[in-house]
């Protein structure tokens, strides 16, 4: 059985970090950020409160740090061969969202959805997909595209975070 956050960063940091640095899509720079309190307070043995420390690494980084974690997440949906910079994880996840297995039609929607996103937004549509179908993300896609850019961002920031609380509820099998 994998150590528990605290235990494992006190045994080895480079594990720590490695076992850490995708949760937040390429930007291992949260884990990175965690690590000294991780390390000091056997309280982030509870998944919770690490998964509390890391989304609040997030929410006191500078904007630009913020704005390069929304842009480090990948579009959804996309055809094979534009799939080379996704993570392990994010290609998992996709992949039991049924992304993974669209029909050409559903790719067409997927793109186009995405190139208005990404045109209004300058960012890519983020949402945890875990438990959800195609159908839920494309209506939470149609959706999200009336917001204004703020809340978007917002928005995507809480994704992120939800995103990174199941991806290390996996790493220990709950």
């Amino acid at each position: 059985m994998m150590d528990k956050p605290y235990t494992l960063a006190n045994k080895n940091k480079n594990l720590f970090l490695k076992t850490f640095k995708d949760t937040y899509e390429h930007s291992p720079w949260v884990c990175e950020r965690a690590y000294d309190e991780t390390k000091n307070d056997d309280k982030y043995d509870d998944l919770d409160n690490f998964c509390i420390l890391l989304a609040n690494e997030v929410k006191a980084s500078v904007q630009s740090l913020k704005d390069t974690l929304i842009k480090a997440h990948p579009m959804l949906a996309l055809k094979k061969n534009k799939q080379k910079n996704l993570s392990d994880f994010s290609k998992n996840e996709q992949s039991k969202a049924g992304l993974s297995s669209c029909s050409d039609e559903e790719l067409e929607v997927f793109a186009k959805l995405n190139k208005e996103y990404f045109e209004k937004f300058n960012f890519p549509f983020i949402i945890a997909v875990k438990d959800k179908n195609k159908e839920e993300i494309l209506e939470n896609f149609i959706t999200r595209l009336e917001n204004d850019e703020n809340d978007e961002k917002n928005e995507a920031l809480k994704q992120i975070d939800k995103i990174a609380k199941i991806r290390i509820k996996g790493i220990y099998g709950k």
